[in-house]
């Protein structure tokens, strides 16, 4: 009787994955999203065996955030969720979002774990990065068609978009901010997009992706885009999860990745060295941020 090795049971475990459709992807990864909530659910009513089911829905997306110590938040959450009894789901979250933006004929690409999930491997995600082209004359119709289904200070989108000359000058200097889904807690953050080459070619090859369990299609960061974002927040806040992101994505796409592309964007961002490192299949390098790419400034909810 053979045994297969380590290496082995990986491989063909990374080739069935590299098969699945990408709403497969998606939708196994909202099921184990689904999951782990569950999870965390039973742990949280453990140990507040007296809290109700609306506070230890809060307590919830807390926990998923890692938000757990911020007063302001749970207040807010407190006052402005709404109970739902079905299970928490990223995909819903996004579809939410992009609606509004299809409806207003915004552009818009979701990208961060979502884009990760469809190009590479399913994993869990505490949140739903959405970047949007957003005109000033169009601020206002999206903070109302937004406010629906989303918790949001309708000033932080008007402060945002202020913040695209910067952002055009210094990578480090993003135009965001954070809305967090009524029904479930889950965090929305909003990217707005400029007019710098970078951000306008992305949403040229964003691509259309259907997820059997919703029926539509979401348009989705390309594998290449999404794999520049990645070294941009590593060079910005270096973690292991945008770099196991990026290598997962390298692995899973293998040939089918545009390497030129990557690597004259990877230039142009100031993030050469780390996707060089990415593409040797290094561990992840320290990186000093620079004026391309380095610490960020992200706008989050003014309670």
């Amino acid at each position: 009787m053979s045994v297969m090795s380590t290496s082995t049971i990986a491989g063909e475990a990374q080739a069935l994955i590299a098969a699945m459709r990408p709403g497969d992807r998606l939708a196994r990864a909202a099921a184990l999203n689904r999951a782990a909530d569950a999870l965390a659910l039973a742990g949280l009513r453990h140990r507040k065996p007296l809290a109700s089911p609306a506070l230890l829905q809060v307590e919830l997306a807390l926990q998923r955030l890692g938000r757990s110590g911020d007063a302001a938040l749970r207040a807010l959450l407190e006052r402005e969720m709404s109970m739902s009894d079905e299970p928490a789901n990223f995909l819903g979250v996004a579809l939410r979002a992009a609606t509004v933006c299809t409806a207003l004929g915004i552009p818009y690409l979701i990208g961060g774990g979502v884009a990760a999930t469809v190009h590479g491997e399913f994993r869990t995600t505490r949140d739903v990065d959405l970047v949007v082209r957003l005109r000033h004359a169009d601020a206002v119709r999206f903070a109302e068609a937004l406010a629906a289904d989303f918790i949001l200070n309708p000033p932080d989108i008007i402060a945002a978009l202020r913040q695209l000359p910067q952002q055009a000058i210094d990578r480090r200097q993003r135009a965001t901010f954070a809305a967090y889904d009524r029904a479930s807690g889950y965090q929305l953050d909003v990217y707005c997009a400029g007019e710098t080459p970078f951000e306008r070619v992305q949403f040229v090859r964003a691509l259309a992706v259907t997820m059997p369990e919703i029926g539509t299609a979401l348009m989705i960061a390309s594998p290449e885009d999404t794999i520049l974002a990645k070294l941009e927040w590593y060079a910005i806040t270096p973690s292991d999860r945008q770099w196991d992101d990026v290598r997962t994505i390298i692995r899973v796409q293998g040939d089918a990745l545009d390497t030129a592309y990557i690597a004259y964007w990877a230039e142009q961002l100031g993030v050469a060295e780390v996707w060089d490192a990415a593409q040797r299949g290094e561990h992840a390098p320290h990186h000093r941020p620079n004026a391309h790419a380095g610490g960020v400034r992200q706008r989050r909810l003014e309670l």
